[in-house]
């Protein structure tokens, strides 16, 4: 056995040397030895059979063919995958269903009275600032426009148009305004927090809108709530001292509510009827982009973070946080530059820019008709408008609070309460609906781990 298998070596051993002689050492032979070498334990399905020395030649192509389909199919896979990835799509998911409200502060909550002005105060009114006799039915006709004004009403100034205003445009309106609106003892009472009574005067504080002049409550403080379901939260009577409203102002009669998230400055408003119980149940919906986003711009993702204050969506109100309607009514403010060049500030928080005077008042009124709408970017072709609208390119806070509320009203029956001050007040009870609230996040569907995962 020893012998034989001796002599096996020693034969190898002079093939080898024999092979050597005959095929001496250069760069291509060790380059072809190599790939030789590779091709031969490759675990490439079909790779090595294609160099087999005892495949035939038939089924040599068909191991080609089929190689060459596998190859093109990843190669075409690969590129769907990285133009998938080149183009950043988005995703939009249910992070949670069930995440407890009690993350987040109660809502805001503004009450406007739709007449914004105590007219009993007039006489007081007349007297600080000097009106002369001559002088009372102008001053009365502008504050009787002042007691029904807000951004979409810019029409209550119709009157004004061609009047000579020289004489009362020295007056700070927007100070008068301001004096004269309803105080929290006047219109609210019999307030309660969370089931306590409360003083309303501790629970609201004045606050602009372009409502108006109106009341807040939690703004500042962002009180939680720790309950749900009817009662657990803000319940307060509105009082609606009709006997103390402008005689002039025809509109209807009745509060503005607006639910809003504490950073926001202005909502869509719900209308509060007299002799009724307003039962609003507020839903939370919070929504917010993961950080595999954030390296993308603003324009791409469609949202706007706080710190991004280079991106050419960044416009707010100012001294306020990044929103989508506070960059709205910034958009207000500098489409009111645009068409009057000035503002009205008893709408909005003090800025740099110039407030309007009376004498611009006319040029408010003649220009409403173009203050109504918020257009979209690119809208006209799929929505017909009569009449242009505020294009304002803004976009949401990757991080957003959405309420949804849900209004119940029953009447009071005013004919059967016995006395005057129950028949001239309504209830309003706001309240978050359910302990939980729904959390979206969006997410790139590949990022770049994604991406090299696929390919491995």
């Amino acid at each position: 056995m020893f012998v034989r298998s001796a002599g096996k070596e020693s034969r190898a051993v002079a093939a080898g040397i024999r092979r050597r002689d005959q095929n001496p050492w250069t760069p291509a032979n060790a380059w072809t030895s190599l790939l030789d070498s590779y091709i031969s334990r490759s675990h490439i399905h079909g790779l090595y059979l294609l160099f087999l020395p005892s495949m035939r030649r038939r089924m040599r192509v068909l191991w080609a063919l089929a190689l060459i389909c596998a190859c093109t199919v990843l190669f075409h896979v690969s590129y769907l995958l990285g133009e998938r990835y080149h183009n950043k799509q988005f995703q939009t998911i249910v992070a949670h269903s069930h995440a407890s409200i009690h993350h987040i502060a109660f809502p805001v909550v503004i009450i406007c009275n739709k007449n914004r002005l105590n007219w009993s105060r007039l006489p007081e009114t007349k007297s600080l600032y000097n009106i002369t006799p001559a002088q009372e039915e102008l001053f009365e006709r502008i504050l009787t426009a002042y007691d029904g004004f807000s951004f979409h009403n810019f029409n209550v100034f119709d009157t004004l148009l061609g009047e000579s205003l020289d004489e009362l445009n020295h007056l700070n309106f927007t100070q008068i305004a301001i004096e004269m609106s309803w105080r929290c003892d006047e219109i609210l009472k019999d307030c309660y927090w969370q089931t306590a009574r409360r003083d309303c005067c501790k629970l609201f504080r004045p606050r602009r809108l372009p409502l108006g002049y109106c009341l807040a409550f939690n703004e500042l403080e962002k009180r939680r709530g720790t309950e749900t379901g009817i009662n657990t939260g803000l319940l307060l009577r509105l009082l609606l001292r009709q006997a103390h409203h402008a005689p002039g102002n025809p509109g209807l009669k009745g509060f503005w509510l607006t639910v809003v998230e504490s950073s926001v400055w202005f909502g869509f408003p719900i209308d509060v009827l007299p002799h009724s119980r307003t039962n609003v149940a507020v839903t939370a919906v919070y929504h917010y982009y993961d950080e595999s986003t954030l390296s993308l711009p603003s324009s791409w993702r469609h949202c706007v973070m706080d710190y991004e204050k280079q991106s050419e969506h960044f416009h707010t109100l100012e001294g306020q946080k990044y929103m989508l309607e506070n960059c709205q009514a910034e958009c207000q403010q500098r489409y009111l530059l645009r068409y009057c060049n000035c503002t009205v500030d008893l709408f909005y928080p003090p800025s740099g820019y110039p407030a309007c005077r009376l004498k611009d008042l006319p040029c408010l009124a003649s220009h409403n008709h173009l203050l109504q709408n918020f257009e979209q970017p690119e809208e006209h072709p799929y929505v017909h408008r009569e009449e242009s609208g505020l294009v304002c390119e803004c976009l949401h806070n990757c991080k957003s609070l959405t309420l949804l509320t849900d209004m119940r009203k029953s009447v009071l029956q005013p004919w059967l309460q016995p006395n005057a001050s129950a028949v001239e007040s309504m209830w309003l009870n706001v309240f978050f609906k359910k302990p939980s609230m729904l959390v979206y996040k969006t997410n790139l569907i590949y990022t770049w781990v994604d991406l090299i995962g696929m390919l491995l």
